[in-house]
């Protein structure tokens, strides 16, 4: 699960919860207002870990908002997050200028990729690029990520595929096509649902939207034989944080339930 839908629980509750839904891991949010605050990942990322490694569970992933090689605190917190043998980190986004032409726009992100690349190298983790919908988003078409993956060309760049974004701007057909386009260079998948609201998305829980997660993940194990973390988002209004702990009570059986057996996974 995102924490940031429990980040009104400290690391010991936060473990304690996510071992009794079910679920195998947390995608940890290290960066400002997060779980682990990026000036302070030395001393809290280290106990974060240890006390969800407590309750048996994983932290495959963290989730940041770096964009590029020369942020504040990203060397320290990749060299730390490696020392805790966290493989993956999510990075943040880039938008287009409203009025200058896309492609010296889209050169211009790629080499600042290229160098969280060559970070992500040398230190010896995986970033994953998280693809939003909406106006002037990199990303939001998704063929633009993936010409920056080519011309990068690093395996330890790649997307953190959001299923729910890439149906949003490609509700009817398209999300078929760039999954599969995507599909070689994804190495982290976000699961949400929706509906449409006229032309805007309306975040619903898991199953009860537009989203077909099953298909998108049968996609990428057939092609590209996808088996990395998976981490689950909540985008809608609940009444308090009781309910938040209840939907994701209820997305862990519907993944393990309905989505893995649909896609060839196991549960």
């Amino acid at each position: 699960v995102f924490s940031k839908h429990l980040q009104f629980l400290n690391y010991k509750e936060l473990a304690k919860v996510c071992k009794e839904l079910g679920l195998d891991g947390v995608d940890l949010t290290v960066r400002p207002g997060g779980h682990v605050l990026p000036e302070k990942v030395k001393t809290d990322l280290p106990a974060a870990v240890d006390a969800i490694r407590a309750e048996g569970l994983e932290v495959p992933m963290i989730t940041t908002r770096y964009v590029n090689a020369f942020d504040k605190n990203i060397r320290d917190v990749l060299v730390t997050a490696k020392e805790q043998g966290i493989p993956y980190f999510r990075i943040g986004n880039h938008t287009y200028d409203d009025n200058g032409p896309i492609l010296p726009q889209l050169e211009k992100f790629t080499e600042e990729l290229r160098g969280l690349a060559k970070l992500a190298e040398e230190i010896g983790m995986t970033a994953g690029y998280h693809n939003h919908s909406g106006m002037n988003n990199v990303g939001a078409p998704l063929w633009d990520l993936h010409r920056m993956y080519e011309a990068i060309g690093s395996e330890r760049l790649g997307s953190n595929f959001d299923t729910g974004h890439a149906t949003v701007e490609g509700a009817y057909g398209n999300w078929q096509i760039t999954a599969r386009l995507l599909a070689p260079w994804v190495r982290m998948v976000a699961v949400k649902d929706f509906v449409f609201e006229g032309r805007k998305p309306k975040w619903v829980p898991m199953g009860q939207g537009v989203v077909d997660t099953a298909a998108i993940l049968g996609i990428f194990r057939e092609h590209a034989a996808f088996n990395g973390p998976i981490s689950m988002h909540f985008e809608y209004k609940v009444r308090n944080d009781d309910a938040m702990i209840e939907e994701i009570g209820k997305a862990v059986k519907y993944m393990r339930e309905t989505v893995y057996p649909e896609a060839g996974y196991k549960g």
